[in-house]
């Protein structure tokens, strides 16, 4: 028997068959009407995060356990959910854990490529040379920084997905930047490195995703900052104003005190890496929005907390005539080029 992995996200419709999962908050729902109870879950692989459902009182699994699932995809709350008919229970023994933990749809080889780019095209050589030893050479940060996910499930949750988001923010925090007179070369290190605190706020080396102790009760702001100072001392006659300048955009990424931020943002760099952050993170719920809705051309986020146009490809439901009696004729063709 071979077990699958569901690659792309499932659609309304499809049957699942021989589905290798593993199971998360697992709950036993008593029945409004007090006739039984059934089972919801989620269940989650390289490819695929959605809730499941057992229409049965009882089950032999629990939290962390891996099935192989048979059942249908079904339209639930605006989303998807997997009806399972059928599952048996995995030895834990015949599972390589991480094959079962979500992975960044786009290949490792093409962010690191994409990211060794970004730090040899910094014209400023301490935040280059800063920048190399961090996610570069370092056995430890550079290794952890390609394997982690950007968050547990706000954004970019899965494995790689910490160098996919910081790359994105990197891109779009440039574009934010356009003719300013600021200093690329910070807005390129503080794109890079503001979430660096995350390969230590999450544990990603087993079957799933969590949070850590000290990622707890600590944060990723806090690790961040100590990690990247930590690195900028070991570097000898590194400017005093640059290390300022980094370490207050990590310090004010989250851009409000109320959102976390030890520190608002107080200088140019840090609000464009802030409102790039900010950015990705939102546009990554828009298009996760269209992914869990796939027939939909509207769905409601939970993240964003209200209906977004997540497939805006898809044809609309309705047309609106923003035609009025009395409006101005259409132009010509000779009157167009006018």
């Amino acid at each position: 028997m071979t077990d699958k992995i569901v690659s792309p996200m499932p659609r309304i419709g499809d049957r699942l068959a021989e589905v290798l999962v593993r199971v998360s908050h697992l709950r036993r729902i008593e029945r409004k009407d007090g006739d039984g109870a059934f089972h919801i879950f989620k269940m989650t692989n390289a490819s695929v995060q959605i809730g499941a459902v057992i229409w049965r009182e009882a089950v032999d699994f629990q939290n962390g356990d891996y099935l192989r699932i048979w059942g249908d995809v079904r339209s639930y709350r605006d989303g998807i959910q997997a009806v399972v008919g059928r599952w048996e229970l995995v030895p834990r023994e015949e599972v390589n854990g991480q094959d079962l933990v979500p992975r960044c749809p786009r290949p490792l080889d093409a962010l690191e490529a994409d990211l060794e780019a970004a730090i040899a095209g910094v014209e400023e050589p301490w935040i280059r040379r800063l920048l190399e030893h961090m996610l570069l050479k370092d056995p430890y940060s550079a290794r952890l920084y390609r394997l982690a996910p950007a968050a547990k499930t706000h954004h970019h949750p899965y494995l790689h997905g910490l160098l996919e988001h910081n790359l994105q923010v990197l891109e779009r925090a440039l574009g934010l930047a356009g003719s300013l007179p600021v200093d690329r070369s910070l807005i390129v290190a503080g794109a890079l490195l503001h979430d660096i605190g995350k390969i230590e706020e999450y544990a990603f080396e087993g079957d799933s995703i969590e949070f850590t102790e000290v990622g707890n009760l600590t944060g990723h702001i806090a690790l961040g900052y100590y990690l990247t100072r930590r690195a900028i001392e070991r570097i000898e006659g590194f400017p005093s104003d640059l290390a300022t300048g980094l370490l207050h955009i990590l310090l004010a990424h989250q851009g409000r005190l109320e959102w976390g931020s030890p520190v608002e943002p107080k200088t140019a760099e840090a609000f464009i890496v802030h409102e790039a952050d900010s950015l990705d993170a939102h546009l990554y719920q828009v298009t996760r929005t269209g992914f869990e809705s796939p027939g939909q051309r509207m769905g409601f986020s939970r993240s964003l907390g209200r209906v977004v146009l997540g497939n805006p490809h898809l044809a609309s439901a309705s047309v609106y005539d923003y035609a009025r009696p009395g409006a101005i004729e259409p132009p010509s063709d000779q009157q167009a080029l006018l």
